[in-house]
């Protein structure tokens, strides 16, 4: 008998999308391959939130629809899955959150933007104290965790760096990244400041996330991101796709692992149009 089957039937059925078939043990070296696993398979996206139907940031439900096969959603749908599933195995988590920010007057002006957890007790010898930041609620950012440690990270063709401050870390993307940085915050946020932050990131009129269709996801040597009607794949060197027919777009969620069961099928038309219509007035002002 598989030993997934100890194990809540939804982290069993969340590890066996990302392709495992027994409880893995909780070391370092689990830990990189779930994370691998999952930035590679489960797209970060805002369909949902597009068509007009934010999912609740409840990570037992994201857990539920991932391991059936659905999709995820944005940061915290994908680290709250990750923190369920880490627990499940062993691990010992540590919440946390984030402030995205792309100017010094942003990074100033602190809000709820991102949901973040450490992973401690994995000492290394080359992280000996032990702390890693596992974060697969990035987009087109970590393939693997991040040791805790002050400096430059390369990955990939990606290079990142961690700033310790006081209060916490700050993460600098590579330049080459669909944003600049995190700041991160050893602090849990209550149900209450979560629900705020998902009412406000998501709201139709101009939540962050709620202005235009981004799925991205990361794979060993690239991140792939189809933003409204561009794909664009950035490694050694960016290119660039244009999917400006319906059949061409949706073939384009398809391909970066996007589930389209139960979508229908005249409202994702809706969202290609709308996007396409968006995608041509941008083009026009190049």
């Amino acid at each position: 008998m598989s030993t997934l089957l100890t194990m809540t039937h939804a982290v069993a059925g969340y590890l066996a999308r990302l392709g495992l078939d027994e409880r893995p043990p909780a070391t370092v070296e689990t830990l990189f391959e779930l994370h691998q696993r999952h930035a590679e398979r489960i797209p970060y996206e805002n369909l949902h939130t597009m068509l007009g139907s934010p999912p609740a940031v409840d990570a037992g439900a994201t857990l539920a629809r991932v391991a059936a096969g659905g999709n995820a959603g944005y940061c915290f749908h994908h680290n709250g899955v990750m923190t369920v599933a880490l627990r499940a195995l062993g691990y010992d988590v540590v919440p946390a959150w984030g402030h995205n920010w792309e100017t010094e007057d942003e990074r100033r002006d602190v809000h709820v933007g991102h949901l973040a957890l450490y992973v401690r007790g994995l000492p290394t010898d080359s992280n000996p104290g032990g702390v890693w930041w596992p974060d697969v609620g990035c987009g087109d950012g970590l393939h693997s965790p991040l040791p805790m440690i002050a400096g430059p990270h390369r990955q990939g063709p990606f290079t990142y760096r961690l700033e310790l401050r006081d209060g916490g870390w700050t993460f600098h993307h590579d330049p080459a990244g669909s944003f600049s940085s995190v700041d991160l915050f050893d602090e849990e946020l209550t149900p209450e400041q979560e629900a705020a932050a998902h009412r406000r990131l998501t709201a139709p009129d101009d939540g962050t996330y709620a202005r235009m269709l981004v799925v991205q996801r990361r794979l060993p040597d690239a991140a792939e991101t189809l933003r409204g009607c561009l794909f664009s794949r950035t490694g050694t060197q960016t290119d660039f796709a244009e999917l400006t027919t319906y059949d061409d777009w949706r073939d384009g969620l398809a391909t970066l692992g996007i589930a389209l069961q139960g979508v229908d099928d005249d409202a994702l038309r809706g969202l290609f149009d709308h996007s396409l219509t968006t995608h041509r007035k941008w083009m026009s002002t190049l």
